[in-house]
């Protein structure tokens, strides 16, 4: 890098982290286990698109104490405060919500997990480790797709498998650096996912996607498609939608 380039402000690439699924090996636990990575240098549009979509869901009835999620949304019918008006037209709300997201300049990036495929080591590790090294290994192996500059990452608060939130930042951090000499820049925050916009876009993103590993419905996952980045595949015996683009783009 020249001393010329290293006096360009470059803007913050954002990342939104999700997840879909457990680790957990309990009988009944999910099958598979999913991270979502939503990455974008155009913030303000984005936002602007997801507010747009629940204007119109709120316009419609949808309880303002209610969160707007994939999950609330499918289940819509079953949530007696939603109005039916609402509930009766969930999938058009979800393929309309889906599409505006990946209307804009966004990426989305996913590692997707078939648990039974998973070590013994990795399946016995401690809380939160599986899920650190998973998320890492994600990023850095998208990190040629993301656009030169500093990283801003987001991750839900309510995230149960980031354990202690120092150990999954420093661990997050080391990989960049380590792995892909990243040294413009690194901001981690960890927030609810109904007071940011981004958050909310990834959620819709990751429950897509997980619906077509889980449940092998695939409605959802063909619209997130054109966008889909890079995929992290451990072994899901199926389909990944959208991995075809990273071979295209000889990744």
């Amino acid at each position: 890098m020249s001393p010329a380039d290293k006096d360009i402000a470059r803007p913050a690439i954002n990342l939104y982290m999700d997840e879909s699924g457990e680790l957990g090996q309990n009988p009944g636990s999910s099958k598979f286990f999913l991270i979502t990575i939503l990455s974008t240098s155009h913030l303000k549009a984005l936002q602007k698109r997801v507010k747009r979509e629940k204007a119109k869901l709120y316009n419609a009835g949808w309880p303002k104490e209610l969160e707007i999620k994939g999950t609330t949304l499918w289940g819509a019918d079953h949530i007696p405060q939603i109005p039916q008006a609402v509930a009766g037209k969930r999938l058009d709300s979800l393929r309309s919500i889906i599409n505006s997201i990946v209307s804009g300049p966004v990426k989305v990036h996913y590692s997707i997990v078939r648990k039974d495929r998973l070590t013994p080591n990795l399946r016995s590790a401690p809380y939160g480790v599986v899920f650190n090294f998973l998320a890492g290994t994600l990023l850095v192996r998208a990190y040629p797709n993301f656009l030169r500059g500093p990283l801003d990452l987001t991750v839900d608060q309510r995230s149960k498998e980031t354990g202690i939130k120092m150990k999954f930042d420093g661990y997050v951090e080391t990989r960049l650096v380590t792995d892909c000499n990243h040294q413009d820049g690194l901001e981690i925050s960890h927030k609810e996912s109904h007071d940011d916009p981004g958050l909310q876009a990834a959620d819709f993103m990751s429950w897509g996607l997980f619906r077509h590993f889980e449940h092998g419905d695939d409605q959802f996952a063909k619209l997130i498609v054109p966008a889909v980045g890079y995929v992290d595949a451990w072994y899901p015996g199926k389909w990944c939608p959208g991995k075809e683009n990273a071979r295209r783009s000889g990744r």
